[in-house]
C-alpha cells in the first residue's frame, strides 16, 4: 500500500513538473514541436497528456505586412524573394488572459525553414527542433490577447509557396493542464511573387562617369535607410560584380571599381528590400 501511494505521488509530481515546465516554452524544455505543422508529427498543445480541455476555443490569426515601398505596411498573400516583412501572430480567449504559443515558417515543397526571423517581440525566443526554427514564449504572456511580432526575411527566389503554422494555449495559470484552452493549428500560406517592383522613380540614382574607366560612382539623395546591394551584369545577363553598402543618413554614395571589366555595355542593378532599379553604363 505504501509503495502504491509513493508511486502515485511520484507520478503526480512528475506530471506537474512536466506541465509547469512548459511555462518557459515546450521546445525549451524538451517537449518539442507542438504547432501541428510539418516536423511536429501532428502533435499540438491539445494532444492527450497535454492540454485537452476546450480545444479550438482559443482563436488566432497570422498577418504578414510589407516593409518596403510602394504600399508599405499593406497585408500580403504573396512574398517577394529576399524581401522583409512584419509578421503579427495574435489570438485570444473569451475568459482567459494568459498565453503560451509556438510558430514555424516552412517551405511547402520540402518542409524546411522558409527565410529567416529577427526582431522578436518581448518574451519570445527562437529554438531549433529537428532542424526547424520554432518561435515560442519565454514566460507566460499576459493580456487581453496574445500579440507576437517579428521581422521575416523571405527565402530566395524559386523557393515556392511558404506556410506559417502556429498554435496558442490560453492558460489559467494554476500550473496544471486542467481548464487550459489550446487553439487548433493556425495556418496561412504565401505564394511566391514573380514580380519585383522598381525603386521609386523620383530622386532616382545617378551613376557617373558614363562611360566609366576605373570607377563607377552611384549617388542618390533622400534614399531610404538600410542595406543596398549593387550588382553589375554583363551583356549576357551574368553577374560579374556584387558589392553592398548601408545608408544611415538618407543619402547614398557608393563607388565600384570597374578597372578589371572588359570594354562594353553593362547593367548596374541596385536592390533594396525587394525593390530594384536597373541602369545601363558603358565601360571604356
Amino acid at each position: 500500500m505504501t509503495k502504491k501511494v509513493l508511486l502515485t505521488t511520484a507520478l503526480t509530481a512528475l506530471t506537474f513538473i512536466t506541465l509547469t515546465s512548459n511555462k518557459t516554452g515546450p521546445a525549451t524544455n524538451g517537449q518539442g514541436n507542438k504547432t501541428g505543422g510539418p516536423g511536429s508529427g501532428g502533435q499540438t498543445c491539445g494532444m492527450p497528456g497535454c492540454h485537452t480541455s476546450g480545444i479550438g476555443t482559443t482563436t488566432g490569426a497570422i498577418e504578414v505586412r510589407k516593409r518596403f515601398k510602394p504600399d508599405s505596411n499593406a497585408v500580403v498573400n504573396a512574398y517577394l524573394p529576399d524581401s522583409l516583412y512584419t509578421v503579427k501572430f495574435s489570438g485570444s480567449h473569451i475568459s482567459l488572459n494568459k498565453y503560451g504559443f509556438q510558430l514555424e515558417v516552412l517551405k511547402l515543397n520540402d518542409s524546411s525553414d522558409a527565410g529567416t526571423i529577427s526582431n522578436l517581440s518581448p518574451k519570445v525566443q527562437s529554438k531549433t527542433v529537428s532542424g526547424r526554427t520554432i518561435l515560442e514564449h519565454t514566460d507566460t504572456i499576459s493580456g487581453s490577447q496574445l500579440t507576437v511580432t517579428f521581422t521575416w526575411k523571405a527565402p530566395a527566389k524559386n523557393s515556392g509557396q511558404v506556410r506559417f503554422y502556429g498554435i496558442i494555449n490560453a492558460v489559467n495559470g494554476d500550473g496544471t493542464s486542467a481548464n487550459d484552452k489550446p487553439s487548433s493549428t493556425i495556418m496561412i500560406g504565401l505564394a511566391e511573387s514573380l514580380n519585383t517592383p522598381n525603386l521609386a522613380k523620383e530622386n532616382k540614382f545617378s551613376i557617373y562617369p558614363n562611360p566609366a574607366s576605373t570607377v563607377l560612382n552611384i549617388k542618390r539623395q533622400a534614399a531610404d535607410n538600410g542595406s543596398y546591394e549593387m550588382q553589375i551584369l554583363n551583356n549576357s545577363g551574368q553577374i560579374v560584380s556584387t558589392t553592398n553598402t548601408t545608408v544611415n543618413n538618407s543619402a547614398l554614395e557608393h563607388n565600384i571599381n570597374t578597372s578589371s571589366l572588359a570594354s562594353g555595355l553593362y547593367m548596374l542593378r541596385v536592390a533594396h528590400n525587394g525593390e530594384q532599379q536597373v541602369m545601363p553604363f558603358i565601360k571604356q
